[in-house]
């Protein structure tokens, strides 16, 4: 019978031992933290949060929050226990360029959540659109889409949590509110899982918030455009956004009987195609406000119906899914006057007003990327507050993750600039890394196929490349 060899005997490994060269698994960390570093973003956390520091004696905030970031981005661990497991890591310590016996444990990060009421907790908030304000300086944008929107986080199986309750999902859990633009959640209200869309006046609140950030720091005439689902279909809401902070507005709606009514009296020749890659849509233009705004006027409105599926297969009409978009594109004159002087008199089309609402599909994948790089939707503690600065803290790491994908990996590895963090971190997190110490200096040590393949001559030079944040942003 043949044999069938799997092994070279030559490579056989027949002894086991320890060794007391500084060896990480987390290679990646490194020049993720040397980007940070290098944007002044820990001077920006001294300047907000610098005075929750308890003595001279004790870490400064910004060395504990380095850590969080750091373990946040990581992502290996779900559990803050995973911190005491960390503390054992040689190699791990060296990474993150710190002593052994200085690396966080699960008591000291507890201790310093215990900081934080919800108050406080908004600190982050300030930190977050700091660093916002930031990215718009370095794109330059001449038109800002701004999304709203709400995110359940579950936490059905966790032990008895403040603030946590039925949402939507039918799940016990926090819902808070989030406004995206682009990749990246820049500001957001953590709420109890109760709290609808629409609840309170946490709508105005937050929009007002970013809206005079942007005026305030950014440019007092950029067109802003804001997209949101029928949840936020509210007259106080529509009137606000227009009347009182001078934007516009791409919002889905319900599909009264008065829309429907008019849309089966509208003869066929009425109806327009719009079409992408994959789909085919028939839409109808007209001018419509709900029965029960008093003062809100009429508002250009789109229903759009789907005829086409991914595989260009015709849909019959009881299985089309229909819906309606309400925008004041075209219907706040002087707004709109303000947009086309911008260039963007694109935007006044149906064509585009359709693609933007439907964008609204990769903005929410946003919230899938934060779901997965967190790990787990399980927030720790029992104070709301605690559990308000660990959900904020989870956002700016976030922040920071993409902010790296964009500075630094793109255009110098191949990997799309779009992938989720599980990619992400497999490539250019989890690969091994020695640290060893000659003569003056202290080595970063790869294997040379990592070498190449993340090309990481280039991505350290990028790393060290200086990226400021501003202090004065806030």
């Amino acid at each position: 019978m043949l044999k069938r060899k799997y092994k070279d005997s030559s490579c056989l490994i027949n002894k086991i031992e320890i060794t007391d060269s500084k060896i990480s698994g987390r290679g990646g960390l490194l020049p993720i933290l040397r980007y940070i570093e290098n944007t002044k973003f820990f001077d920006l956390v001294e300047s907000v949060v610098g005075f929750l520091r308890s003595s001279k004696k004790g870490k400064a905030v910004s060395y504990i929050i380095r850590q969080i970031v750091a373990y946040f981005i990581d992502g290996s661990m779900k559990a803050i226990s995973g911190f005491d497991r960390l503390r054992d890591d040689a190699g791990y310590a060296a990474i993150m360029e710190v002593e052994q016996d200085n690396l966080l444990s699960s008591h000291s990060v507890k201790r310093f959540f215990r900081k934080f009421s919800l108050a406080r907790s908004f600190l982050f908030r300030r930190i977050l659109n700091a660093l916002f304000i930031w990215r718009l300086g370095v794109s330059r944008p001449s038109v800002i889409l701004l999304d709203l929107d709400t995110m359940v986080l579950d936490n059905d199986d966790a032990k008895e949590r403040e603030g946590v309750s039925p949402t939507y999902k039918n799940k016990k859990g926090f819902q808070p509110l989030q406004i995206s633009w682009q990749h990246m959640i820049i500001d957001a209200l953590f709420r109890r899982g109760s709290s609808h869309s629409n609840h309170g006046n946490d709508v105005v609140h937050i929009v007002k918030r970013v809206v005079d950030l942007i005026r305030k720091k950014y440019s007092q005439s950029v067109p802003i455009i804001l997209t949101c689902d029928s949840g936020f279909l509210d007259q106080k809401n529509l009137e606000y956004f227009e009347k009182k902070l001078g934007i516009l507005f791409i919002c889905y709606g319900k599909l009264y009987d008065t829309v429907k009514d008019y849309v089966l009296s509208s003869p066929p020749d009425n109806f327009r195609e719009y079409s992408n890659s994959s789909h085919i849509w028939q839409y109808l233009e007209f001018g419509s406000k709900l029965k029960s705004w008093k003062r809100c006027g009429f508002l250009r409105t789109i229903f759009t119906r789907l005829v086409s599926d991914d595989d260009g297969q015709m849909i019959i009409d009881f299985a089309r899914p229909d819906s309606v978009i309400y925008t004041n594109i075209g219907s706040a004159a002087e707004l709109t006057e303000n947009l086309v002087k911008s260039g963007h008199s694109e935007y006044m089309s149906c064509e585009k007003i359709i693609a933007i609402a439907h964008g609204r599909g990769k903005t929410e994948l946003n919230h899938r990327s934060f779901k997965e790089f967190i790990t787990s939707e399980t927030l720790p503690f029992k104070r709301f507050g605690m559990n308000a600065a660990y959900y904020y803290l989870m956002l700016i790491s976030h922040f920071l993750y993409e902010s790296y994908k964009e500075d630094i990996v793109n255009n110098i590895v191949e990997i799309n600039i779009n992938c989720y963090p599980s990619t992400f971190r497999r490539l250019l997190i989890d690969f091994a890394s020695k640290v060893a110490s000659t003569g003056n200096y202290i080595k970063f040590q790869i294997m040379q196929g990592v070498w190449k393949n993340l090309n990481f001559d280039v991505l350290w030079e990028r790393c060290n490349a200086k990226q400021l944040i501003p202090v004065s942003s806030l």
